[in-house]
């Protein structure tokens, strides 16, 4: 779950959270690609293309340098160099939808709102502990929910809410 502050611009918000998560290293790790340090690039290529098929080869020679470049200097960079386990963060979304959608963040649906907390406008507390059991994880892996809670009729920050990665 990520916290920030409220903005009318969700996804403004949303890359407020993806960076928060990057600059306090909230966010998991791995070395997804090791062969990618060990081989050409031609080779990785080959190797890519035969391991996960054709469709692979247009991502595979940037991937292989994004690998070897070291640490990754921002979300965009780390999420790209992790395609298989992700970042098992707020990282993992790269947009805002009306509706469920991959890599996406979508409104929690106004009637679960109403079963959660007996209203569309929740307070920032209530969203905080309810957030935190899971029940705002709505959705399959690699999607994201968001819900704006409020103090005292006034939106006081947006919470962010999914898994991803393996």
């Amino acid at each position: 779950m990520s916290r920030v502050a409220y903005q009318p611009d969700i996804a403004a918000a949303l890359e407020i959270a993806r960076w928060d998560a990057f600059r306090s290293g909230d966010f998991y790790r791995t070395d997804d690609l090791p062969q990618a340090l060990t081989m050409t690039e031609d080779e990785f290529v080959e190797w890519l293309v035969d391991d996960s098929g054709p469709l692979a080869e247009p991502e595979a020679r940037p991937l292989w340098r994004a690998v070897r470049a070291g640490e990754p200097s921002d979300p965009d960079t780390l999420r790209f160099i992790q395609p298989e386990s992700g970042t098992h963060s707020v990282i993992d979304m790269g947009s805002v939808s009306d509706v469920p959608d991959m890599f996406a963040v979508a409104p929690a649906p106004g009637e679960l709102l109403d079963a959660l907390f007996g209203t569309r406008t929740p307070s920032t507390d209530a969203v905080a502990e309810v957030a935190a059991t899971g029940e705002l994880d709505l959705y399959d892996r690699w999607h994201g929910t968001y819900v704006i809670g409020y103090r005292d009729a006034t939106p006081e920050a947006i919470f962010f809410v999914g898994h991803s990665g393996d």
